[in-house]
Formats: structure tokens, C-alpha cells, sequence
């Protein structure tokens, strides 16, 4: 849960960038970067802001599609009845096993879903089932713009605070990357995005390290 406000992390920002009253860079500028930078983040680590939805409802047949705002599938893990759900699964065993599993419509129950990431918005469920049946999924969105008047009353960002860093680091890139020749710095613009792109790195590896310690318990 996040407790830093998105004036917090302008003004750290317009300190870094040595600009007293946001002169070179003004507030709202700043605040468009880091806008830009929680959605990079959710492209780059889709865990980072995930809905959960208990009453998912199917359509009829194997086809599903995510909700509207949905950049990606994280997980389905059980029936609306309680029972597990197994995948993601491969679709390949389920074409060469059971090649006419598409035209299922009838079943009142999933046994496993199927997800291509090339095609992030769609999965498939096994075995088709009837209209209504419901599901428990996550499932990573784009958070919402923090427009000036929110920003102004203290809005907290979306993301967990764990990635401040990280959108500092991007917004540094994003300020260094402004066209003009008595600001442009492209060494310091490169250094801030492989900064950024760093303590993502670093946070996926933590968490890679703590599901293999989990594994081994």
C-alpha cells in the first residue's frame, strides 16, 4: 500500500534537478512524467498493480475475454463452487489430445485456463462452459493519471511504495531527455533509464529468491 504522495516525489525530483520554484521544469511536467512512469513500471512488472475479481463471469463457449481496462491475465485460481483451477496449460496438449476441445459449451465447472501473453487481453478455459459461470481472477491495469488538483490535495501514487526509486529514476530520464540545448544531457538521461531499468532488475530478483525459498519450504 502506498503512503508517498505524488507532490513528495515532485518535489525530491525538482531538488535532484536543481531547479528552485520549477522554472526549467514546471510541476505539471513533472507530474506527466511520473504519470508515464507507474504505467511503464505496470508494462515492465504487471504484478505491480493487479486487480482481483471474485465473480469473473464466462461467457459461453472456451473464448473469454479480459475486462475492458485489463492490460493482462496474472492468474485464475478457482471456481466460484471453490474448486482449483490448474494452468496456465499448455495448448498444444490439449489441440493433440483433444482437438475439437474449441467447441465445448456445457460444462459448469473450469479445469484449467490457457494464456498467450502475444495475445494479453484473451485466455481459453477447459472445458467450454455455459454463460455465467464465474470465476476468481487477477489481472494487471493501467492506474489512473493523477491530474494537478489531486496532486495538489496529496494524492498518493498507485503503485506500492516500494517503487518510488524506480519513478524517480524515470522521471530524471524523461526531465534530461527535454529538448533544449542548456538542459539536454543524454549521458545523464541514458544513466537515469538504466537506473530505472536497474531497480526493476533488482526487484525481480528479490522476488525471484524469496519464491524459490518458498518452493524449498
Amino acid at each position: 500500500m502506498a503512503i508517498v504522495t505524488s507532490k513528495e516525489i515532485t518535489t525530491r525530483v525538482n531538488k535532484l534537478l536543481n531547479d528552485p520554484g520549477f522554472v526549467r521544469w514546471p510541476e505539471e511536467e513533472l507530474l506527466n512524467y511520473l504519470n508515464d512512469a507507474q504505467r511503464a513500471i505496470v508494462l515492465r512488472r504487471p504484478d505491480s498493480y493487479s486487480i482481483d475479481i471474485d465473480d469473473f463471469a464466462c461467457v459461453e463457449g472456451t473464448k473469454q475475454a479480459l475486462p475492458a481496462d485489463a492490460l493482462r491475465l496474472i492468474d485464475i485460481t478457482r471456481n466460484a463452487t471453490g474448486k482449483a483451477i490448474r494452468g496456465p496449460y499448455n495448448r498444444q496438449v490439449l489441440d493433440d489430445n483433444h482437438e475439437n476441445w474449441y467447441a465445448g459449451t456445457d460444462a459448469a465447472e473450469v479445469q484449467l485456463y490457457i494464456y498467450d501473453e502475444r495475445v494479453p487481453k484473451t485466455f481459453y478455459v477447459y472445458p467450454g462452459v455455459t454463460a455465467g459461470v464465474q470465476l476468481t481472477l487477477a489481472y494487471s491495469k493501467a492506474p489512473a493519471s493523477i491530474n494537478m488538483t489531486a496532486h495538489n490535495a496529496s494524492e498518493v501514487i498507485a503503485l506500492d511504495d516500494i517503487y518510488v526509486n524506480a519513478i524517480i529514476e524515470w522521471i530524471l530520464y524523461r526531465s534530461y531527455m527535454k529538448d533544449a540545448e542548456y538542459a539536454a544531457d543524454p549521458n545523464k538521461s541514458t544513466m537515469h533509464l538504466q537506473a530505472f531499468e536497474n531497480q526493476l532488475g533488482q526487484k525481480n530478483q528479490a522476488d525471484s529468491a524469496m519464491m524459490g525459498q518458498q518452493k524449498g519450504q
